[in-house]
């Protein structure tokens, strides 16, 4: 897949589309959040600049390129082409009004109106948007929980000290899970896993 375009913005034409010149006879339209319209005008005009893109076939007839300055965003911008309700315009538009950062933060706090700033969202549909993305940033846990994903880190970073132990990766997942509390940090879930473990290792420091 087409990941970057590095070229010259030639023209930029709201309210979402540039011309990205990669070398003299190759000009590429783009479409971008059109939030990045002013910030291009002012500081990227006839200058080179690197895009990261993704391609799409639109219909199987044409493929439009769509670009972020942000790597953040192209990816996210991906994730969100893969819920139904979303296709590649709102996509655009989500990340024209939003961050990264800020969708998910919205997400996690449940702030459901906050969608109708999107263009062509209303408060109906920001309530199904809002479910759609929720299924995007909030992964369930092996408890049936629904973890934001900064919980999912930690269970990664104690997975994982925990397996350099010589702990076995399912084996390990399983005792986290089980003493997992939302409230606790690195430390203390390592602690509680151990705990878990102990028993095992005495048993198993007994046959030797």
């Amino acid at each position: 897949m087409l990941y970057q375009l590095k070229g010259i913005v030639k023209e930029i034409n709201p309210p979402n589309k540039l011309i990205l010149q990669t070398n003299e006879c190759i000009f590429w339209e783009i479409l971008i959040p059109f939030n990045l319209i002013e910030i291009l005008k002012e500081n990227f005009l006839e200058k080179e600049t690197l895009f990261y893109v993704v391609p799409i076939l639109r219909k199987n007839e044409y493929i439009e390129i769509y670009g972020f300055l942000d790597k953040e965003e192209r990816e996210l911008f991906i994730k969100l082409n893969t819920l139904s309700r979303i296709g590649p315009k709102l996509a655009l538009n989500l990340l024209s009004i939003f961050s990264p950062e800020t969708l998910r933060r919205i997400i996690l706090d449940k702030r459901v109106q906050e969608l109708s700033k999107v263009p062509g969202i209303g408060p109906k549909r920001a309530e199904k948007l809002y479910l759609e993305l929720k299924s995007l940033f909030l992964k369930p846990s092996q408890k049936g929980i629904i973890l934001p994903p900064e919980k999912e880190i930690l269970l990664e970073e104690a997975k994982s000290c925990l397996m350099s132990l010589g702990f076995q990766s399912k084996e390990v997942e399983k005792v986290l899970y089980q003493v997992f509390e939302e409230k606790d940090s690195l430390d203390t879930l390592i602690k509680k896993a151990l705990k878990e473990f102990s028993p095992k290792l005495k048993e198993e420091t007994f046959k030797e």
